[in-house]
């Protein structure tokens, strides 16, 4: 009697499942400890944490992909679609555009994984934009401005039903 062979993984697969998984506990973290400190409290915390995790993960991947430092926007706008593809995947859509005269990104978001786990906690209203928070660490690990339009702060989603950001990062055009 043979056993059916166990199944195997893809590697999009083996991505998305720990991306998914990272993600999760990021949403439980946060949410124990809004339950036992208070939302404000969560949100202070996370505010650091997130933007240091990025700043760390921005890190890491521009030291694996052997760049010490961003000097125009086309290498810009490629290690923010490398940090996405892999850090993000599916769990993050947005629309992108890029303004190479003025170094300015504009971010329109159309799914966000952390709006969805507020939102089904029910505390999208109070909480405070963790995936921004990332995203000023990502640009510090970068050394660029984090210039962020809006600031980052309470959930757009939550509060006005879309979300989007412009990111002025300063770079010249060229390669």
């Amino acid at each position: 009697m043979s056993a059916d062979p166990t199944p195997e993984l893809t590697a999009t697969q083996r991505e998305e499942l720990l991306r998914r998984s990272w993600m999760a506990t990021d949403g439980l973290w946060y949410y124990q400890t809004a339950l036992s400190g208070g939302i404000d409290g969560a949100n202070e915390a996370n505010i650091a944490v997130v933007r240091e995790f990025g700043r760390q993960e921005m890190v890491r991947l521009m030291r694996g992909l052997g760049i010490e430092k961003v000097e125009t926007v086309e290498q810009y706008r490629r290690l923010f679609q490398a940090a996405v593809d892999l850090y993000l995947g599916s769990l993050f859509e947005a629309e992108e555009s890029f303004d190479n005269d003025t170094g300015t990104h504009d971010l329109k978001v159309i799914t966000c994984f952390a709006y969805k786990g507020v939102k089904k906690a029910g505390i999208e209203k109070e909480y405070h934009c963790g995936p921004g928070e990332r995203l000023t660490g990502w640009l510090k690990a970068m050394d660029l401005p984090d210039d962020i339009d809006p600031d980052v702060g309470l959930c757009q989603m939550a509060h006005t039903g879309s979300c989007g950001y412009r990111l002025t990062v300063g770079l010249p055009h060229g390669s």
